[in-house]
């Protein structure tokens, strides 16, 4: 990185104060800032500013420790935007091609714009856009559609009858389409049933490593445009989940829930089948939740219930002991 300060502001498309000839070669944590180095501020909480320059609201005490600032109604993202940036800037773009050692279906559309890599398996029917990046060992299978912009790294598994949007990211070892878990009791056995659904990924869906969301039933399980997924996180059959919905490491969602808009599921919060959460709400982390959330509700515990009657709960037990001693001591008073 070797950018002036005004550079990077006419990048960002914000103003800056201070010195704009100021050379910038390297992108900092706040911590390990130096003098040529840019960092981010969304809180007054340093103790000595080092870097060269700083993403920052417009802060007059903030201001007047620094040689040069660019001015951010949101510093976070717009210093992010710049590490995007930086980081193409590193890697390029990368170019299309279809590897020699990728086995392609005749009967598949590739684009000429995509890049398939070495060990991918495109099946029947399949459908890759314009600028998809399929990486090296990766699956897809029958009849399923990656859409323009989408980047799936190594050893990732799209299943048949697969839609994913665009501009999605999805990460190694992950499996889209597995067979959801269904059986059927017949005396003294479990009798599996076929999953004949497919999955349906929306536009900007970010997917970690080791996700696995399960194909429908007979309908679609269903992942809204801009819904971020943490690693190790299970989606089974039939889940509907909204718009930009955050899930995080470790949760797991039951069958045919349906997760509405705006909804963040903490790490290790497990949902029960056929509920609903409503929209903006928040389950909180390592929470059981058994039924139906109204929307812009914060949960927490196992059962989830309302995080400020689960904390009164919590704060009652804590003093048990205590009520215990003193009515033990009265009734032996007493006799």
């Amino acid at each position: 990185m070797n950018l002036k300060v005004k550079e990077i502001s006419s990048f960002l498309g914000l103003k800056f104060v201070g010195n704009g000839e100021k050379t910038i070669k390297r992108i900092s944590s706040l911590e390990n800032s130096d003098q040529d180095s840019i960092v981010f501020l969304e809180k007054k909480d340093f103790k000595i500013l080092k870097a060269g320059c700083v993403i920052c609201k417009e802060d007059s005490e903030i201001l007047s420790g620094v040689e040069s600032a660019i001015i951010s109604p949101n510093p976070k993202l717009d210093f992010f935007r710049l590490v995007s940036y930086i980081q193409k800037e590193r890697k390029g773009l990368v170019k299309p091609k279809i590897s020699e050692k990728a086995s392609i279906s005749k009967n598949s559309k590739v684009s000429e714009t995509a890049y398939i890599g070495d060990f991918v398996t495109v099946e029947d029917g399949v459908v890759i856009e314009d600028g998809a990046v399929i990486s090296n060992g990766c699956f897809i299978g029958k009849n399923s559609k990656i859409s323009s912009g989408t980047f799936i790294y190594p050893n990732a598994v799209v299943r048949e009858d697969v839609i994913i949007g665009k501009r999605c990211i999805i990460h190694s070892g992950s499996i889209i389409g597995s067979d959801g878990f269904g059986y059927v009791r017949e005396k003294d056995k479990h009798i599996k049933i076929p999953h004949i659904g497919g999955v349906i990924i929306g536009d900007d869906v970010e997917i970690g490593a080791g996700v696995c969301i399960d194909r429908g039933t007979i309908d679609n399980t269903i992942i809204g445009d801009g819904t971020k997924i943490d690693n190790l996180v299970h989606i089974a059959h039939n889940v509907k989940v909204g718009k930009n919905c955050l899930i995080l490491a470790q949760a797991g969602i039951s069958g045919s829930s349906i997760i509405e808009d705006n909804v963040t599921i903490a790490g290790q919060a497990g949902l029960s089948d056929h509920i609903r959460i409503g929209e903006n709400s928040i389950i909180m982390a390592q929470s059981g939740v058994i039924g139906d959330i109204e929307k812009n509700k914060i949960v927490f515990g196992t059962p989830a219930r309302d995080r400020g009657e689960y904390m009164r709960i919590q704060a009652t037990l804590s003093k048990l002991p205590e009520i215990y001693k003193y009515f033990f001591k009265k009734i032996k008073n007493e006799k």
